[in-house]
């Protein structure tokens, strides 16, 4: 395995991270996921699109990414480093000594320490870290309809205020954001940095197998649960998403150092949309399924919508084409949704 393509990816057994996966390796790169257990990734090869790409891919088990060295072994003979791996939440984390054990730092120290790493091997050339809007401007910023591009930034770093489960991952990928642009600026390293912030993810994911879940894992969860007639107490979402599809091959591009030249930022943000279409977009695309019963969302609460004011030329460019529509994001995931129902009844 040489150098001039191989790719050490973190967060590969995520919903971005696994899309990211099957993009490079469909793009012919050679692929060491770094993972935090093996089973999570002998989970991730038994999915039956990773099975004509085994050859292209390994694994290295880097069990704690804040230890000191963490990923020094993991990169080794890579010549690109893409991270997308990030902790989140969960209902165990009550303490602001929780949060920043199993949040905060580990993001930061997470992203520090693979940068460290990098450096030291001396033979990457390009790192892409998967960040957020959230990385750059605050929550308030975003709902307030305010002009947001990449040359924005609206954020408190300072950790001031109360650390909570719903603000720690957003200050997490803020703190991570600025630590990069401090290592950048003191450690001058051998490499350049791409980030690539996107807004809310939608889209097919193909690490879901199984239809019971498909409303409780990750950010389709936000649509297909309310699609499906589960209530929640959402009253209002910021207007803006992007296909999951996009988000992943705006990390491949990014390594392409003749479409993103230097240090770069990247918002990966479709454009505004309303989040209540995607009932009228159900009925007018899936009528059949609809009349069935399938969707019973009738009196399910439509949220309200925020603008959010998001100039994303610079991503298109990178992209080369336009962002996946609001429907086609809705569409892809209602329709692998559909894919999996149809296989739970054949096997009933």
């Amino acid at each position: 395995m040489s150098s001039q393509d191989l790719v050490l990816l973190t967060g590969a057994t995520g919903m971005v991270g696994f899309r990211v996966l099957m993009r490079l390796l469909e793009s012919g790169y050679f692929v060491r996921a770094a993972v935090r257990t093996q089973a999570g990734f002998d989970r991730v090869i038994s999915l039956p699109c990773i099975s004509n790409y085994t050859s292209q891919l390994s694994s290295i088990v880097v069990p704690n990414i804040t230890a000191p060295f963490a990923y020094y072994e993991a990169v080794k003979g890579a010549k690109f480093v893409v991270h997308v791996a990030s902790p989140f939440g969960s209902a165990h984390l009550t303490t602001q000594e929780d949060l920043n054990d199993h949040i905060i730092q580990p993001t930061v120290q997470g992203t520090i320490g693979l940068l460290e790493a990098a450096q030291w091997a001396t033979c990457v050339k390009r790192v892409v870290v998967t960040g957020s809007l959230l990385s750059i401007v605050s929550q308030e910023r975003i709902m307030s309809g305010a002009p947001i591009d990449e040359n924005t930034l609206d954020v408190d770093i300072s950790m001031s205020g109360e650390l909570t489960r719903s603000n720690a991952p957003a200050r997490s990928k803020a703190l991570a954001f600025a630590a990069i642009q401090a290592f950048l600026r003191e450690k001058n390293p051998p490499f350049t940095v791409v980030n690539i912030l996107p807004v809310f993810i939608i889209g097919r994911d193909d690490k879901i197998t199984a239809v019971k879940t498909y409303y409780s894992k990750g950010t389709n969860g936000f649509l297909m649960g309310p699609l499906l007639g589960i209530k929640n107490h959402i009253t209002f979402m910021g207007g803006n998403s992007v296909h999951l599809d996009d988000v992943a091959e705006l990390h491949v591009r990014g390594l392409d150092e003749n479409l993103a030249t230097g240090n770069e930022t990247f918002i990966a943000a479709a454009g505004p949309m309303t989040w209540s279409d995607c009932f009228d977009i159900v009925q007018r695309r899936f009528p059949k399924e609809c009349a069935e019963g399938v969707f019973p969302f009738d009196d399910i609460l439509r949220p309200s919508t925020s603008a959010v004011n998001v100039d994303n030329s610079k991503a298109k460019r990178l992209l080369g084409r336009e962002f996946k529509t609001y429907e086609e994001q809705v569409v892809s995931v209602v329709e692998h949704y559909l894919e999996l129902r149809g296989q739970t009844a054949q096997n009933t």
